[in-house]
């Protein structure tokens, strides 16, 4: 069994004249939804199923709870009002919720990392007669390029 399950009854604690036809497939769609933005919640040994199933449950109560689009029109002589009731459906997650479910499912081995470029070994040897020791700006010796003793001029 999955580690993330939601049932109708676990909806209509929430919203009691929920539909249970309506409820099964909201239900499926969203776990559908999720199957493909965090697929780990599905795994047996996920670690936050309590957190993924209230997200997802606040997810669908939203969606339930969206309108049936009734418009009412009032008017008074000269003056009307109408009233939209309707929320257009855009997704089923929001923006935060799939930040919350997709962290749910990084591993702490995850992230940036960087890599010392910087060489540790031995210091650099110049050799006497090397440009440096005469207050110059550049290596003649060679000792630059093998990062050890001098190439040239020994």
């Amino acid at each position: 069994m999955p580690a993330v399950s939601i049932t109708v009854d676990d909806l209509r604690v929430f919203a009691p004249g929920i539909d249970e036809a309506k409820a099964q497939a909201m239900i499926e769609d969203a776990l559908g939804t999720a199957a493909l933005l965090a697929p780990c919640l599905f795994e047996d040994e996920f670690e936050h199923p309590a957190a993924a199933k209230a997200i997802l449950r606040a997810a669908i109560l939203r969606w339930d709870e969206a309108g049936t689009g009734a418009v009412t029109q009032m008017s008074a002589g000269p003056f009307q009002r109408t009233v939209d009731t309707s929320s257009p459906r855009r997704r089923l997650f929001w923006p935060s919720e799939i930040d919350d479910l997709t962290k749910m499912c990084r591993t702490s081995g995850s992230g940036a990392f960087t890599v010392d470029t910087v060489p540790t070994g031995p210091a650099i040897v110049h050799a006497d007669i090397c440009s440096l020791r005469f207050g110059a700006a550049y290596c003649s010796c060679g000792a630059a390029l093998t990062r050890g003793g001098a190439l040239w001029e020994q």
